[in-house]
């Protein structure tokens, strides 16, 4: 009963383009984004540009975690239709993690956010065993190749047990150089997990 008087006096709109809707992702900016197929064996889901970048930043650094749940369930069906990557071959969700001093700034992980949409749906768990140690500059602000020096020993395994000899699947909502995604693979590797799938949200086509 007050969610529908806080809807007369508050309309749901959806978060990218204020139009009226019951979901925080309408279905014509759902329309708008550019889904992309498997490039050199990262899973990203669409191109970051239009409605989809605008939702990212949004809910990245304007608080809209509600958009979790739509963008998560964009990445369920895409797995659904990506042959090639079995959800019940992996073994555990390892979100990418932010420093603990942009964490309290912001308040959430959105890899973490969305990896929870993943979890629930494939009742596989969810594990923070990664942690950022080096508080690095934001990656979209340096060129090239100073995102591989930017971001070398940025990361370690905190939780070796639930990496070891596991297929994990690291996730993040974009994909740029690929920096990150390599760096926080190789010490996974190093912590030994058995293979290491990689899926982001989205992917910088022009980085």
């Amino acid at each position: 009963m007050w969610d529908s008087i806080l809807n007369l006096i508050f309309p749901p709109r959806c978060e990218v383009c204020k139009s009226d809707s019951k979901e925080a992702l309408c279905q014509t900016c759902f329309q708008d984004i550019k889904f992309m197929k498997p490039h050199l064996g990262i899973y990203s889901i669409a191109v970051y540009d239009g409605a989809l970048r605008t939702a990212i930043h949004r809910f990245k650094f304007k608080g809209k975690k509600r958009l979790a749940e739509p963008l998560g369930i964009i990445m369920v069906k895409y797995l659904s239709q990506a042959p090639m990557l079995e959800m019940k071959e992996i073994d555990v969700i390892i979100p990418v993690p932010l420093h603990k001093k942009r964490l309290r700034q912001r308040g959430f992980n959105q890899a973490e956010l969305l990896g929870n949409v993943l979890s629930r749906y494939y009742g596989t768990s969810l594990v923070s065993a990664l942690e950022r140690v080096n508080n690095t500059q934001a990656q979209f602000d340096l060129p090239r190749q100073e995102r591989f020096n930017n971001i070398t020993g940025a990361f370690k395994v905190v939780d070796s047990q639930s990496v070891y000899n596991k297929r994990v699947l690291l996730l993040d909502d974009i994909y740029t150089t690929g920096a990150t995604i390599a760096e926080c693979s190789k010490v996974l590797k190093i912590a030994g997990a058995k293979r290491v799938e990689v899926m982001t949200l989205s992917r910088a086509v022009d980085s």
